[in-house]
């Protein structure tokens, strides 16, 4: 049922990533891409901006719900008003390369995803992920401290309780699914800003034909050697 899952983030992430074209394409029109690589980081700006203030009133769904508001109504406004120029194929090829980099390290966190307390801040972010889902208003209550506010920056932890909101995810899955996309969004926008040539679309073929051999290959081996282990599972 975990493969649901990733079904589900993957689309919520490719929806924010069109509603994040148009206005890409107006505040980055010189990048090799017309920003289409950077598009879904720009929509989680926005919902991220919009959510923190709102949220200092009321987290959670209100801060959700005001930021795809806001998102929303800047897409459809530029898309309507302006002489957007969205290429089509670099929106396609950064679709193409952000699925690849999520599955990817979906992968490899299925090969062991429990957060350690020794796994390095693994454990703090699983905590401060926790504490905003719990939280009515920002900032949310100190995990090590009850009943005072973190002390801590906590951007990024709040975008993944946002998203966890939004797919309605348990945050034992959220949080590998929130850290595949964080990984993904980098790849894609490194991608984005590469020297654009005829035929690198075409070249995709056979980098998506390896990808997938290559996770097919690593999930075969991971079953043999872990077991049951391998999978998005739920956290120990």
């Amino acid at each position: 049922m975990e493969y649901w899952l990733v079904i589900r983030w993957l689309v919520v992430y490719l929806f924010l990533f069109a509603a994040g074209l148009p206005i890409a394409a107006v505040i980055c029109p010189r990048l090799a891409d017309r920003g289409a690589g950077i598009a879904l980081p720009v929509s989680l700006a926005v919902i991220g901006i919009v959510g923190y203030w709102v949220g200092r009133l009321s987290f959670g769904w209100v801060a959700l719900g005001a930021g795809l508001f806001v998102l929303g109504g800047l897409s459809v406004s530029i898309y309507l008003r302006t002489p957007v120029d969205i290429e089509r194929r670099p929106a396609i090829e950064a679709a193409v390369v952000f699925t690849l980099a999520f599955l990817f390290l979906v992968a490899v966190r299925a090969v062991d995803p429990a957060v350690h307390p020794s796994g390095g801040e693994k454990f703090l972010d699983y905590g401060l992920l926790g504490s905003l889902l719990r939280a009515p208003t920002l900032p949310p209550e100190d995990m090590w401290f009850a009943g005072e506010p973190v002390k801590y920056y906590y951007g990024g932890h709040m975008l993944s309780a946002l998203l966890t909101e939004l797919t309605f995810t348990e945050a034992r899955y959220a949080y590998n699914l929130a850290l595949a996309g964080f990984y993904a969004m980098l790849v894609t926008a490194a991608y984005g800003q590469q020297d654009r040539s005829e035929h690198r679309l075409v070249r995709l073929g056979p980098l998506l034909a390896r990808s997938v051999l290559f996770l097919s290959a690593l999930r075969v081996t991971c079953r043999r050697r872990f077991g049951h282990c391998c999978g998005l599972f739920p956290m120990r």
